[in-house]
């Protein structure tokens, strides 16, 4: 038992649901996202993910519990690459928190790259996998898979930058420089229109697991905490920024991405040029700025956890990234 997973408790809710009653279960930490933690769960012949909110839960965590879990179900069947899920626990007597288990996934994460997949054809095949994974994704009939009321795509960008600003607000801690700039940048630029999709909403090489041999394709899209319905190149332009900044052209160029993305998803965005893309950059910057300085907020006070100090610096580096983004677009 450690203070976020029972084991005893957590096998009688398996057994109570025939999953792999009686047997043993072999639970270890898993790395992954910072405001969610999650376990390998080994029971028998089964291997699981249990994904439940940290020791100090944001506002609101049983409901993202929920959210994560209706989200993948009803991915199923649809050709977008993710973990199926296998069981929601909403009884607080097990664990406390709402949590669920899904399949676990044989995959590697791209950072580091892996040596069987960094070559010229490896690199070029994993850029195209994840730009038309994502594409698939905004694909997804999100009305018919019952998802019509995840988000609210009627005014989307009029409602971020007030959202943003609001959050960042109610963190009350440190002034963050150049927030004011962005702010009256944004509301000036508005987009005209989008066509309103299942957005992933933290869409990068982190929370992808791709096959580790060639020819290296997307095996599962992973942390669905931000999903949403809202502008699929907003999703677009954050994957691009965490490619290049990350990678470098080496994997592939963000005009790359941009082209075999508007492949599959033509339909729904036109033919897009980077250029097309500079709102939505600023808007994932700075909404990226706001949420990483949450997790440094809350790291503060989490007892549990040493303050993220690298976090808190990225943070003011994204908002950098969004100033100079402005700046630039004349």
């Amino acid at each position: 038992m450690t203070g976020l997973l029972d084991v005893d408790r957590l096998a009688g809710w398996l057994d109570a649901r025939g999953l792999e009653p009686g047997l043993p279960i072999a639970a270890a930490p898993l790395t992954g996202g910072r405001s969610n933690v999650m376990f390998t769960i080994d029971r028998g012949e089964r291997r699981w993910v249990l994904r439940r909110p940290a020791a100090v839960a944001v506002d609101g965590a049983d409901a993202g519990m929920r959210r994560e879990y209706r989200i993948l179900a009803a991915l199923g069947g649809t050709g977008v690459p993710h973990p199926g899920v296998v069981a929601l626990c909403e009884d607080p007597a097990v664990l406390g928190p709402v949590f669920y288990l899904m399949e676990r996934l044989d995959g590697v994460v791209l950072v580091p790259p892996p040596a069987p997949l960094d070559t010229d054809t490896g690199r070029a095949e994993v850029a195209r996998s994840m730009a038309e994974s994502l594409a698939r994704l905004h694909a997804v009939d999100w009305r018919g898979r019952g998802l019509g009321d995840l988000g609210r795509p009627e005014g989307f960008h009029e409602r971020q930058t007030s959202r943003w600003i609001r959050q960042l607000r109610s963190y009350e801690g440190r002034e963050l420089p150049g927030v004011d700039a962005v702010t009256a940048w944004l509301r000036a630029h508005l987009p005209a229109s989008f066509t309103p999709t299942l957005m992933h909403g933290d869409y990068h090489m982190l929370n992808v697991l791709i096959a580790p041999d060639p020819p290296g394709r997307v095996v599962a899209i992973l942390d669905w905490e931000t999903a949403t319905i809202g502008d699929p190149l907003l999703d677009l332009a954050g994957f691009c920024e965490v490619w290049s900044t990350s990678l470098g052209d080496r994997w592939g160029t963000a005009d790359q991405l941009v082209a075999w993305y508007s492949g599959v998803a033509g339909h729904l965005v036109g033919d897009l040029k980077m250029d097309d893309l500079t709102y939505h950059r600023v808007l994932y910057n700075f909404r990226l700025a706001v949420l990483l300085e949450g997790i440094y907020q809350r790291s503060l006070r989490d007892p549990t956890r040493a303050a993220m100090e690298d976090i808190g610096q990225r943070a003011g580096w994204n908002l950098d990234r969004a100033r100079d983004l402005v700046r630039s677009s004349g």
